[in-house]
């Protein structure tokens, strides 16, 4: 499915980064990490512009079919996030609004689609980005759309759930269903969109939002221990203190990502990054990972990766105190945190749900009480 190689992809992309330099806007509900008006031009944040074109009042689609998207070349890993398109439909569109996995496993991406022929908002089971074939529905939900009406078509993803949202634009009722857990995907990394069938839709508007407002104390960003730091209410996961943008075999070419389409927008104080279980990490790209957090004002922090079972986390610990040597960083010593009587020597897997690679709540306590150990200034 993919119009790009993922290494020439993510390279793209970190160019891009470089290229455009962020504004954030808060609003009373969090911050808006992206928005375009359509009629304004079509940006070139976004992959094959070729397949969509402008039209009056939007863009419109010139092809058909899942592997004619328009993507919006940004990774999106915040434990709220939302994406609203507004659209306008014919009486016979198919319309899909997609989440596209550009960070390694492309195995569970979230799949909308707008049925106007049909009156039927469609939420399909995970998706597959390497595969243009439909996954299963999970859910038909009756909607009956008006043909040349705007509406907004919502996927937002928070903690644990997903929600699907109908605003009708001109009435302003609001229709929502929701699917918890990962039986609609994981609604992560980038939003796309497509036209599967029927008369090609108007689209008009492409926003990417969270509830987090900018000047957070620190943002803890990683991969799936990261993530699961969210299930810890009152440690790394408070209110109005931190935010959490964990994905799931992340390494730190999607950490890189996440400079752009998330720390640029927040602006936190700190970014505490944990980064590396997933191999794919060294000298190099740590140190561009930091240094480009360094150019937006923001202080990083770069933790060592605690123990895991099979795999030794000894020569990527060695990367990243090298890097916080080079860079005057400081960083928790998560390995030491998880490892018996803190000696660092052997993992305590008393400390670890049974993959012997997730902390557990006691390891996450551990973790936790470490970091405010070795850097008392994110709890001043």
């Amino acid at each position: 499915m993919y119009k790009l190689p993922v290494l020439l992809f993510i390279v793209l992309y970190t160019t891009l980064a470089y290229s455009q330099p962020a504004k954030s806007t808060a609003t009373n509900q969090g911050t808006v990490l992206y928005h375009t008006d359509f009629s304004e031009g079509l940006p070139a944040d976004f992959v094959d512009l070729g397949a969509w074109v402008m039209t009056k009042g939007g863009i419109t689609s010139t092809t058909k079919g899942l592997t004619n998207y328009l993507l919006l070349n940004r990774q999106y890993s915040i434990n709220t996030r939302k994406v609203s398109v507004k659209v306008s439909l014919g009486k016979d569109t198919k319309f899909d609004l997609f989440t596209i996995e550009i960070d390694r496993s492309h195995q569970w991406g979230t799949l909308l689609q707008a049925d106007a022929k049909d009156s039927l908002l469609r939420i399909y089971k995970p998706y597959n980005a390497d595969n243009p074939v439909y996954p299963e529905i999970l859910i038909d939900h009756h909607y009956a759309f008006v043909a040349g009406r705007d509406y907004t078509i919502e996927m937002m993803h928070d903690l644990y759930t997903n929600k699907f949202i109908i605003i009708d634009n001109l009435t302003g009722n609001t229709d929502t269903t929701a699917s918890a857990g990962l039986g609609s995907g994981l609604l992560r990394d980038a939003f796309a969109i497509a036209t599967e069938n029927g008369a090609a839709p108007i689209v008009k508007s492409f926003t990417v939002t969270t509830q987090y407002k900018p000047g957070l104390k620190v943002l803890f960003i990683g991969d799936s221990i990261t993530e699961g730091f969210t299930s810890n209410n009152g440690l790394f996961n408070q209110p109005g203190w931190s935010a959490i943008s964990g994905r799931s075999a992340g390494i730190v070419s999607g950490a890189q990502n996440r400079v752009l389409s998330e720390i640029a927008l927040l602006r936190p104080k700190y970014v505490s990054i944990l980064i590396g279980t997933n191999g794919f990490s060294n000298v190099e790209n740590l140190t561009a990972l930091c240094n480009s957090i360094i150019k937006l004002g923001v202080i990083p922090i770069l933790n060592n990766i605690t123990w895991k079972r099979p795999g030794p986390v000894v020569k990527d610990n060695e990367y990243i105190a090298t890097v916080r040597k080079n860079l005057n960083l400081k960083g928790a010593a998560f390995d030491a945190a998880t490892s018996i009587n803190g000696l660092n020597e052997k993992q305590d897997f008393t400390l670890f749900n049974p993959d012997g690679i997730h902390p557990n709540a006691l390891g996450v306590q551990k973790m936790f009480d470490q970091l405010k150990k070795d850097v008392p200034e994110l709890f001043n």
